[in-house]
């Protein structure tokens, strides 16, 4: 019997490969992320892209005091420019933030943004131990607490808004 070493090979790669991406959670790809660029701060919740969607960033413009909020979640049932609430809660802290929805250019989805938001009721919430439940109506989506603690402390020094 011949042995041949590189089809076998290939298939525990292969093997390897399926099994590795099978196991990862939802989640696994969202990371939180601070940036400071200038008198921009920026707290983010997404994937590694930065160009991709991320279900959350919170923005501080220290330079004309003003803190943006725009969470991508599910809203297939709304259209741009109706009012919602973004509830926020870990632990026994809450934030509820008035927005509304938009319209992404080019591709129509539509996410919740509220503009000029007081920074300090959020972020005790994510400073809370466990995961964050953001939601508004029906849609909910948990934000890990892997690495939060640390981004969202970094934010709230770069921030100088209440």
């Amino acid at each position: 019997m011949t042995f041949r070493p590189l089809p076998i090979c290939l298939v525990v790669a292969l093997l390897t490969s399926v099994v590795g991406t099978s196991v990862s959670p939802a989640n696994a790809a969202n990371i939180w992320r601070a940036k400071t660029s200038g008198t921009l701060v920026t707290l983010r919740y997404g994937p590694l892209d930065e160009r991709a969607n991320a279900p959350f960033l919170l923005s501080c413009l220290n330079g004309v005091g003003i803190a943006v909020l725009s969470v991508n979640m599910d809203f297939p049932e709304r259209e741009s420019g109706e009012a919602i609430t973004i509830d926020f809660s870990a632990g026994d802290k809450t934030a509820a933030i008035a927005g509304e929805t938009a319209a992404e250019d080019g591709t129509g989805l539509i996410y919740g943004e509220a503009g000029d938001i007081a920074v300090t009721p959020l972020l005790k919430v994510l400073e809370e131990k466990g995961p964050v439940t953001m939601k508004s109506g029906a849609n909910a989506v948990e934000l890990s607490d892997l690495d939060r603690e640390e981004n969202v402390a970094e934010f709230d020094k770069e921030c100088s808004l209440d």
